[in-house]
């Protein structure tokens, strides 16, 4: 597909009402508590390394859900530190910053988003440099079997777009892209670099690489860059003044000047395109208005550079809170409000997607022998299965799957399985009894949606020792 047909068909998407209600994928900076409770099972404690997806459909019953627990990308990623389990409580840190690349057709799932992590991921499945936090990427199945890694910006790229050495450290704290406009993002913390006419930039300075100096893959990844091509498209004096602008309050009701750190940006297609010029880029650069997070946003607040500077809105839902009206407490994003305040998270990643929720979390990931397993799990079915099979004890192994579908959960983990469930739809607890022996048993349930699809729902791995 061209890059001018993918324009046309994205704006043929983005052009729909529909975008104005379009869901969110993000994560938080701390632990938090979706607004629903999630019928009091695990599914309700979203981690910085767990992912979780909010929809503005109706404004009855917002609530952030959980989309991707940590389980299920220990699952896809495997034993990554070859010490036997496949189960990593703190694998990737955080998720500092997710992406997708949307089209217009195609649901979101685990294998299309991509992702950058506080802490690198470690290479005992995918071999080096696995995921690093300069990188941007995702878990995928390929010819080389499963747990293996696809980028969609490499560190080495970031670096060679801020003409940096190669040896140079940096972290990717914030990312959006579409192949008509170019990428966008933002470093953790204030760098040195050698591009155009900067020599330094502020972890509150948004950049860019034009589209210009970037070559893509088929399937809209990044194949390289233009040596020295970033841009700085907002610096952080810019990105203060938009928050300052928006009026918006933090979780405590204080009302906000600066952005501290920008934590996570998004395109943000209900405002205008923008026609720019950037000191060193010799044209016209057009450019969407960018939905965006920072530091000082406690509360998990969402703003928008659109209008100068203002609260986004998605749906029922005002992402933030005025000055004027009190603290934004994190509902406005369907998470918990702990007391009469808000939620001390900022929101650390975003992007819009079209998730669905099909989730499933053990109570305990690793136990010995004689333990009971227990399972909490959301289904879209009326009936579910849910399946396990017993998976390899070796070092850096990895659970094999097939490659089944492309709704929720795109592939199949249970084939060979040795335990068949039936139980309903929902939120449900799966009490399956005491596990006898040591061995890894991967669990995955499988239901007919509303859609009249096969869904499967995201796998979850035990070890008993």
């Amino acid at each position: 597909m061209t890059s001018l047909l993918r324009s046309v068909l994205s704006a043929a998407l983005w052009t729909t009402p529909a975008v104005a209600q379009m869901p969110f994928l993000f994560t938080t900076s701390q632990t938090e508590q979706t607004l629903s409770g999630s019928a009091g099972t695990v599914l309700k404690t979203l981690r910085p390394n767990e992912v979780a997806m909010v929809e503005f459909w109706s404004c009855t019953g917002l609530s952030a859900e959980k989309w991707s627990p940590r389980t299920c990308y220990n699952t896809m990623a495997g034993d990554t530190d070859g010490d036997t389990t496949k189960w990593d409580p703190t694998l990737f840190g955080s998720i500092d910053a997710l992406c997708e690349i949307l089209g217009p057709i195609g649901l979101s799932n685990q294998r299309t988003v991509f992702w950058s992590p506080s802490v690198a991921m470690q290479p005992g499945v995918s071999g080096t440099p696995a995921i690093r936090p300069g990188d941007t990427a995702r878990i995928v199945r390929n010819a080389n079997g499963d747990g293996q890694v696809e980028y969609f910006l490499r560190l080495e790229q970031v670096l060679s777009a801020l003409a940096m050495p190669m040896n140079s450290i940096v972290d990717v704290d914030a990312i959006a892209a579409d192949p008509s406009y170019g990428v966008f993002f933002s470093l953790d913390a204030d760098t040195a670099v050698n591009f155009g006419c900067t020599n330094f930039v502020h972890d509150g300075d948004v950049l860019m690489i034009p589209p210009t100096a970037i070559t893509w893959t088929s399937d809209f990844r990044v194949q390289s860059v233009t040596p020295g091509s970033a841009l700085v498209l907002y610096t952080e004096a810019q990105m203060d003044a938009f928050v300052g602008n928006a009026v918006v309050s933090n979780h405590l009701w204080q009302c906000l000047g600066s952005i501290d750190d920008v934590e996570a940006l998004d395109l943000d297609w209900q405002a205008p395109i923008q026609a720019m010029q950037l000191c060193s880029y010799s044209g016209i650069l057009q450019s969407p208005a960018l939905a965006f997070t920072g530091e000082s946003m406690t509360g998990c607040s969402v703003l928008t550079t659109a209008a100068g500077g203002s609260i986004l809105q998605r749906g029922c839902a005002t992402l933030g809170t005025s000055c004027n009206f009190g603290a934004t407490t994190g509902a406005q994003m369907g998470l918990q409000p702990p007391t009469s305040s808000g939620v001390p998270s900022f929101v650390n990643a975003l992007t819009t997607a079209f998730p669905r929720q099909f989730t499933l979390e053990p109570h305990q990931h690793q136990f010995l022998v004689g333990g009971s397993a227990v399972l909490d799990l959301y289904s879209p079915g009326i009936f579910t299965a849910v399946f396990a099979r017993f998976d390899s004890m070796a070092p850096n192994s990895v659970a094999p799957s097939l490659g089944y579908s492309n709704m929720h959960f795109p592939d199949e983990y249970i084939t060979g399985n040795v335990i068949a469930l039936l139980v309903p739809g929902g939120y449900q607890t799966l009490n399956v009894g005491v596990i006898p022996l040591p061995v890894k048993i991967v669990w995955q349930a499988a239901a007919i949606s509303p859609w009249n699809t096969i869904e499967l729902s995201t796998p979850a791995t035990m070890d008993i020792y």
